[in-house]
């Protein structure tokens, strides 16, 4: 028997990869425990979407190699980071053993076994392990993993491989045919880009919601997770309409990095500002309210202040209700690592004026929910006693404060109060 201890970063993907790792440690009779100081072997599930999160990664894998030889537990590195820094890890723990998200299937075989193992760069996934559904009310499901994109500064082709690797519908809708049955509310759909789901498989993102719509009936509603604008554009006013349905959460996560045509081109993303503005309109046409989230990079390389004062004027324009913004970062193994870079005062000047934008436009969004009724998802505790988070059927957060409220409930909300990030809710019925 062994006791395991797992820490988890980055995206939903990650979460619920690393949500099958417990499920198969569990199977061969290993425990999940809460502390390090309980575990026989401990692993780390890494992100590498950025410089910034890279070196946090390595510190805590120094952190964690300083730990086991106090502690003597067996160290495991998981996640994106593996196939992207294998050298650099094992300089921070000679002694601890890879495994790349692709290989999450041989888990227990590190977990129970006595060599230490080296699994990197692979790319062989093992697409029929889904998360088991643990209880609560939301419920992790990737759908695919892989990118079909090429983008100058992404790193993923290198983490986690350039095909596209999907699940089988009929295996996704069994599992949330079992969540739902056993009280599950939120289903959160994720994958590397899951507009690309199906594609390996000869079907698509929109038949596999018609599927689930059809066969899964329930009080449940489903977030789609992060769709490339170049893929989306081909049915976007298919999943437009799908997100009439009350099951489905109006909220569409949609990059779109920059809002100048020479920029996109130089981070070779597959689709102009014209292109994905005309999803925008489309998905607005198709839905009184949606909310449309995005990600922008500014200082990517060759960016100048005309291309830069185009994105703004694309924010202005589109009016995101969130948009990421993050100053662009070296990656290696991507074609803008060798580019000529913008300054960092440059950077952070850039983004200062465009984060503050975007909160404004985010505040005017949430400031017209203001007087209206709405169903909210009651999702988690907040931080003060009797307060809790719910959602809109936007995905937008509603804040409640002095109230005695059930996880998981569905509540007749007010509106009374909006910031740039939140709404306030007061109960009516």
């Amino acid at each position: 028997m062994r006791k395991v201890y797992l820490e988890t970063y980055g995206c939903w993907l990650n979460k619920g990869e690393s949500e099958i790792m417990k499920d198969l440690i569990l199977e061969k009779g290993g425990i999940i425990v809460d502390r390090i100081e309980d575990a026989d072997v401990v692993i780390i599930n890494t992100c590498a979407v950025r410089e910034e999160t890279e070196y946090n990664m390595l510190k805590r894998i120094k952190k964690l190699e300083q730990l086991r030889k106090n502690l003597g537990f067996k160290l495991i590195v998981a996640g994106c980071l593996t196939n992207v820094r294998p050298y650099t890890i094992l300089e921070k723990a000679p002694s601890a053993s890879l495994i790349e998200p692709d290989s999450i299937h041989k888990i227990s075989d590190i977990v129970f076994g006595d060599k230490r193992e080296l699994l990197i760069r692979k790319y062989e996934r093992d697409t029929t392990l889904l998360p088991k559904y643990k209880g609560g009310i939301r419920y992790i499901l990737p759908i695919q993993s892989g990118c079909l994109g090429n983008c100058a500064f992404c790193i993923g082709r290198v983490s986690r491989g350039r095909d596209v690797k999907s699940y089988p519908p009929d295996l996704i809708v069994k599992h949330i045919e079992h969540a739902v049955k056993n009280g599950v509310k939120e289903i959160i759909l994720t994958g590397q880009d899951i507009a690309t789901y199906g594609l390996d498989k000869g079907t698509n993102l929109v038949s596999l919601l018609e599927m689930i719509l059809d066969r899964v009936y329930g009080e449940y509603r489903i977030r789609l997770g992060m769709m490339e604008p170049w893929i989306t554009k081909k049915f976007c006013k298919k999943i437009g309409m799908l997100l009439r349905d009350e099951r489905i959460f109006k909220y569409i996560h949609l990059p779109i990095q920059s809002g100048d045509n020479k920029i996109l081109s130089l981070m070779r993303r597959k689709y102009t500002v014209e292109e994905y503005e005309e999803i925008v309109r489309n998905l607005r046409e198709c839905l009184s309210r949606v909310s449309i989230v995005s990600d922008i990079i500014v200082g990517f390389p060759g960016e100048k202040e005309e291309n830069f004062l185009n994105t703004v004027k694309m924010v202005k324009r589109i009016k995101f209700d969130k948009v990421h913004v993050a100053r662009y970062s070296l990656r290696p193994f991507t074609y803008a690592y060798i580019l000529p870079q913008v300054a960092e005062k440059e950077k952070k000047r850039r983004s200062k004026i465009i984060s503050d934008i975007c909160a404004e436009i985010a505040y005017q969004i949430n400031k017209s929910y203001i007087g209206e009724e709405k169903l909210v998802l009651i999702e988690e505790r907040g931080k003060k006693e009797n307060s809790y988070i719910g959602r809109t059927i936007e995905y937008k957060p509603v804040i409640f404060q002095d109230y005695d409220l059930k996880v998981g409930d569905i509540i007749k909300t007010k509106i009374i109060d909006a910031s740039p990030i939140h709404l306030v809710g007061k109960i009516i019925g």
